[in-house]
């Protein structure tokens, strides 16, 4: 038997040995770095829930999260998780190590207010598949669907599609879609700790789409209108 099998069998046989009754509360502290606020956890590191769960500002709801055994033994930490009653909706896995932290097929849903998107203009940032992962501090993987319902601007609402890319060092979620005489174009940016901008173009000629731009805090650009904003997830 080769030094690389003894040391995989070596590898899993700590693995099984960890304790299966350390709390779970233990694991999000070391994990989440104080980040993650919670009400009530109950379980064990490999499986779990949490009650009433934040990350910041973000409110994740109710979640049941379990700890990947598998990943352990290469050296990372990926936790699949569930979440649900919050600001987020979905299930997926996450990633907390420092150098590659980021979500791995993860479909659901966030309201877009959650990312700037803010006054009278509401709608949820809906996923797919989508995994979006960091090293080092740069963007590294992107992919699967993006989609958005706006509502606000005007009497029908607007349907946005696109694909998460990176560009550079970012993580880019753009979306475009158009209704009756109107383009809009949202694209949100965000860096490995958790910084964001969102860039929200409107492409329009019509002169009352353009007041109620306006009082939504958008500026006049050629041919449309525009607003940007800015925040942290965590």
């Amino acid at each position: 038997m080769s030094n690389r099998n003894l040391l995989l069998i070596f590898l899993a046989v700590l693995v099984a040995a960890l304790p299966l009754t350390v709390p779970l509360t233990v694991g999000l502290a070391a994990g989440s770095g104080g980040r993650l606020s919670f009400a009530e956890a109950r379980g064990t590191i490999w499986r779990g829930e949490v009650r009433r769960a934040a990350l910041g500002a973000l409110n994740l709801g109710d979640l049941t999260v379990g700890l990947d055994p598998l990943a352990l033994l290469t050296g990372q930490t990926r936790i699949a998780i569930r979440a649900s009653g919050g600001d987020v909706k979905g299930a997926g896995r996450i990633s907390l190590t420092r150098r590659s932290p980021g979500v791995e097929r993860f479909t659901g849903s966030v309201p877009l207010a959650a990312l700037g998107l803010a006054g009278s203009l509401t709608g949820d940032l809906n996923v797919r598949d989508v995994t979006a992962v960091f090293d080092k501090g740069v963007c590294h993987k992107a992919e699967g669907q993006i989609a958005a319902v706006v509502n606000g601007l005007g009497p029908n609402p607007v349907a946005l599609s696109g694909r998460p890319v990176c560009q550079g060092a970012l993580l880019a979620l753009p979306l475009a879609g158009t209704v009756e005489g109107m383009a809009l174009d949202l694209v949100v940016r965000v860096q490995a700790d958790g910084r964001y901008r969102l860039d929200a173009t409107v492409k329009t000629t019509d002169p009352a789409f353009g007041a109620i731009l306006a009082a939504e805090g958008f500026s006049s650009v050629p041919g449309g209108y525009s607003r940007s904003s800015e925040g942290k997830l965590t």
